[in-house]
């Protein structure tokens, strides 16, 4: 089968040879190439980094969260909440949250404490049943649940005592009078911390919960805190489908109207609209690397139409149209984009794959790690290429590098056949 004349030549213009141009030709490729693939290297770890935390959150958070309305500190009746949301198939469980003040042996830290009925809070999370799981879930009053990341950094094993302070005792026996001065309300009073041992050490994969979170038994959650018996701050509730919950939040919003209902999505909101903006910034900041590389092309095609000019001139006078001249220089360049990007999409798939081999032997090689779980919230390198994403950023460096190389397709259309010819000779 013959190939056409434009395909032919463009090919031939795009034959290594030992010559300058074909060096530069091929040194063209690789920018594309690095353009692509870092796009795609950035894109996947966000889709990634979005997923973990997604997953990292519907983990340990729920999937409504029901807290008191404004001006109330916590719910007099969880129990009726909780049958409120029975009766639209919402599994339930009582919850007291709130900061506290980690004391170990050899220091303190701040984290926060998440009071629980373990029997019920099976029902809404999953951190006792996903496989990642140390010692007992069904915690008493004097038991504890603490992260990995936290039993890491605090010396902690199972087995081990730690007091927690809560800043309402902390703070509640302090007075601050009209002429500044400060005064301890009851002087007499003797403040003891809650002494608690840690039964389990849970790992969720998302640095946040794994470090600054412990579980506590609901009644003891509830004596630290202030709260009195059989209140909570908040029910959890957990769905069928997370992503599919408009209806039921309007009617629990109906019906529960002393009550802020919000889902997962809205309580973290600003997490998620963040994610969303940075991974478009990105996107938009690294295709300059494409377009850049585009004008590497358009350098390259028109170092060849100048090289070539007797030879357009010869074809131009046989009759070749400016059209067709166009049309190989056109197709030249779009051979080098789509060689590039092909090349881009495999390295950038290839990284992605072997991301956190890769990110280990930097890290040995450099003595420091290049990716602190503290800094990025997760405990390994996320990815996971999206084939939408894949196939616009192709799509695009194509369409880059067509439009790069009309620069030098104009230019050799538009010899003129004598003019071609004379400046050859």
């Amino acid at each position: 089968m013959q190939l056409p004349a434009d395909v032919l030549l463009a090919l031939r213009y795009m034959r290594p040879k030992r010559t300058f141009v074909s060096a530069i030709t091929l040194l063209s490729l690789i920018g594309p190439a690095l353009g692509v693939a870092i796009l795609i290297i950035v894109t996947s770890v966000m889709s990634g980094f979005d997923e973990d935390i997604r997953k990292g959150i519907l983990s340990v958070q729920s999937h409504l969260v029901i807290s008191p309305g404004p001006g109330q500190s916590s719910l007099v009746d969880p129990g009726a909440v909780i049958k409120t949301l029975a009766a639209h198939g919402v599994l339930a469980a009582p919850v007291i949250e709130g900061p506290v003040l980690i004391q170990v042996r050899d220091g303190s830290s701040v984290r926060a404490v998440k009071g629980i009925q373990p029997d019920l809070e099976a029902l809404v999370s999953s951190i006792g049943s996903n496989g990642r799981f140390e010692g007992r879930f069904e915690i008493r009053e004097g038991e504890a649940l603490i992260g990995s990341m936290m039993a890491r950094e605090l010396g902690l094993k199972i087995g081990d005592d730690l007091l927690i302070h809560a800043p309402q005792r902390l703070t509640g026996n302090i007075s601050w009078q009209e002429d500044g001065a400060i005064r301890v309300t009851e002087p007499d009073e003797v403040y003891v911390p809650e002494s608690v041992r840690v039964a389990g050490i849970f790992t969720m994969g998302v640095y946040d919960f794994d470090s600054g979170l412990i579980y506590l038994h609901l009644d003891q959650a509830a004596e630290l805190f202030g709260y009195d018996w059989g209140t909570a701050t908040g029910v959890h509730g957990r769905v069928r489908d997370p992503f599919r919950m408009d209806a039921l939040l309007e009617a629990l919003r109906d019906e529960l109207r002393d009550c802020t209902v919000r889902s997962w999505q809205e309580v973290n909101q600003l997490l998620f609209g963040a994610l969303r903006v940075e991974k478009t910034l990105m996107v938009f900041l690294l295709t300059f690397i494409v377009v850049v590389a585009a004008f590497g092309i358009a350098g390259t095609l028109i170092t060849v139409a100048v090289q070539k000019t007797r030879e357009v001139g010869i074809l131009k006078a046989m009759g070749m149209s400016r059209g067709l001249v166009a049309r190989i220089f056109l197709m030249v360049g779009g051979i080098i984009g789509l060689v590039g990007t092909l090349l881009g999409v495999g390295l950038g798939l290839l990284v992605i794959h072997y991301r956190n081999a890769i990110a280990g032997v930097l890290s040995r090689a450099m003595g420091v790690d290049v990716f602190p779980p503290e800094l990025y919230h997760l405990t390994q390198i996320p990815g996971k290429p999206m084939a939408g994403d894949v196939v616009l950023i192709t799509v695009t460096s194509l369409l880059i590098c067509v439009m790069a190389s009309l620069i030098p397709a104009l230019y050799a259309s538009a010899m003129s056949p004598a003019q071609a010819l004379q400046e050859e000779n």
